[in-house]
């Protein structure tokens, strides 16, 4: 029994027939839909990271259904779909994801056993009920352009034999590229010797110092290149401390108020 994957799959087998998915042609959908499936699978801009599958022996890249609704409804989606009817809502979410599988991005799968023990892939099968759940799976059958692919694998070959020819160039050529591999080895040389100087004058400063003393105290963190070597030194953050000002005055208050207590009943009787 052929099936089509479209906005309409909700149904199972039946007859205990086996069941094909005719799968579209992801290649032939409309570029917001090609847009889109870039967006998902753009970690740092959907703001979520697919898993790792394995279906007829080959690894794929697969997402829960709440994920991927989340990531559509991110503000992210806007600022990267530009064309098309934005989703204010979940269910306009599920339509999004339900047309990713109508035109061949997607198929919904079920998670198998591992094939590795934990934390390593698991074995992908395909859920005969095409249809978009927030607790399904679904698997990328779309792998994109392969632009950059081909392009990355002719420069890597270029390489290799650019290497391989490495006797045979020019005399100046070969010259320039000893004077830069010792250009790259003094800048790495020079790294770890900052590295090491800034390290021994906090172990020197930090017992005499009221906190550590850093240079370049951002060399280390997540930053670009020039804001690595800014601020030029630093020194570590102030912990903060309970005052002890603080709890005298909750003494102090409390005091008052025993004293008024004993009073009263000093009164009563």
């Amino acid at each position: 029994m052929s099936h089509q994957h479209g906005p309409d799959c909700n149904h199972g087998p039946s007859n205990g027939q086996q069941q094909t998915i005719q799968v579209n042609d992801a290649n032939k959908a409309p570029a917001i839909y090609k847009n889109i499936a870039n967006y998902l699978k753009d970690e740092k801009a959907s703001g979520f990271k697919a898993r790792q599958g394995v279906f007829n022996g080959r690894r794929f890249e697969y997402f829960k259904g709440k994920k991927g609704i989340d990531a559509i409804l991110h503000e992210n989606y806007a600022k990267v779909i530009k064309d098309g009817e934005i989703p204010t809502n979940r269910e306009g979410a599920f339509n999004v994801l339900n047309n990713l599988g109508k035109f061949g991005f997607i198929l919904r799968v079920d998670r198998g056993q591992s094939i590795g023990g934990k934390g390593s892939p698991r074995i992908l099968q395909p859920n005969p009920t095409q249809e978009v759940k927030e607790d399904g799976y679904y698997m990328w059958i779309w792998e994109g352009s392969k632009v950059k692919l081909y392009m990355g694998a002719a420069a890597l070959v270029a390489v290799v034999l650019a290497g391989v020819l490495f006797p045979l160039w020019p005399t100046f050529l070969r010259l320039g590229v000893w004077y830069l591999s010792i250009g790259v080895l003094c800048l790495i040389g020079l790294f770890f010797a900052i590295a090491l100087v800034r390290l021994v004058l906090y172990i020197v400063t930090y017992p005499i110092l009221p906190r550590g003393f850093w240079i370049f105290p951002n060399l280390f963190e997540d930053v670009g290149i020039i804001d690595s070597f800014i601020p030029l030194y630093g020194f570590d953050p102030v912990k903060e401390k309970k005052s002890k000002s603080s709890s005298g005055e909750s003494k102090t208050v409390a005091t008052p108020a025993k004293k008024t207590a004993t009073t009263l009943a000093t009164k009563e009787e």
